[in-house]
């Protein structure tokens, strides 16, 4: 008789771990925001963005934490991958009117997508106005002018590509460079380089912090003058998913 009891108890024991097991979604079906197009928006105005991932395709929802902000869905589906790597760059992707709301303090906003599947984790969107990088600009002579301090929001946008900067400094500025990207998703590795006006390097950088691969420079400029600053990807990347956030101070 115990030997008919026994595994009776068992199968019952394992019952009820089975069915919840079935009702919990298995990773490969969980949401999953990588990051957005472009990484940021500003305060009080309207702006598009693309949110990209994993799963994102049936989403109902995209809410912004601690009211903060507004998003309305305006298309969702499958996406392109440029490298053939779903799991770096996402395969589906959702076009949202993001709205962020007057005088936000912080860096940034939290979104979270909603599916039938699940809630994605909360994805970082930077707070802050922008220019856009504009091409051609991938010589001294082609170098896009701005003016410090400036947030850039640009992208290297194919292999081998170069985007590089100009603009006129005095003598004891204590230049501050930074790139945000692949902390924020994005699949560029970046190297930023300055120089003078001679073409001569000044400094150079590649993954400041262990944590993640985006670069950053201080520095002192040397004398009144013109100066450039070059940024790349690390391995000659590039798509138009290779986006970056260029902060200038």
């Amino acid at each position: 008789m115990n030997r008919f009891v026994a595994p009776f108890i068992i199968f019952v024991a394992i019952l009820p771990i089975s069915a919840q097991d079935k009702k919990k979604p298995t990773p490969k079906n969980e949401p999953r925001v990588i990051f957005t197009l472009p990484l940021g928006a500003a305060p009080g105005k309207t702006a598009k963005l693309i949110i990209r991932g994993s799963n994102l395709d049936s989403a109902t929802a995209v809410n912004i934490l601690d009211s903060k902000g507004s998003a309305k869905i305006l298309s969702k589906g499958k996406a392109a991958v440029p490298d053939k790597n779903p799991d770096k760059v996402g395969d589906t992707q959702i076009e949202i009117e993001l709205k962020l709301n007057d005088q936000l303090s912080g860096d940034i906003v939290a979104l979270v997508v909603v599916t039938p599947t699940g809630e994605t984790k909360p994805h970082p969107v930077l707070i802050g106005p922008a220019i856009p990088e504009k091409e051609p600009n991938d010589g001294f002579r082609t170098a896009q002018t701005i003016v410090l301090p400036v947030a850039i929001d640009g992208g290297i946008s194919r292999p081998k590509d170069v985007d590089i900067f100009r603009f006129d400094g005095k003598k004891g500025h204590k230049l501050s460079v930074e790139v945000l990207a692949s902390r924020y998703g994005s699949p560029l590795d970046a190297i930023l380089t300055l120089y003078d006006v001679k073409g001569e390097q000044l400094a150079s950088n590649d993954d400041f912090d262990k944590s993640h691969r985006d670069a950053k420079i201080e520095f002192a400029l040397p004398a009144d003058g013109t100066y450039y600053l070059s940024l790349i990807d690390a391995h000659d990347s590039g798509s138009a998913l290779h986006v970056y956030r260029l902060v200038v101070k």
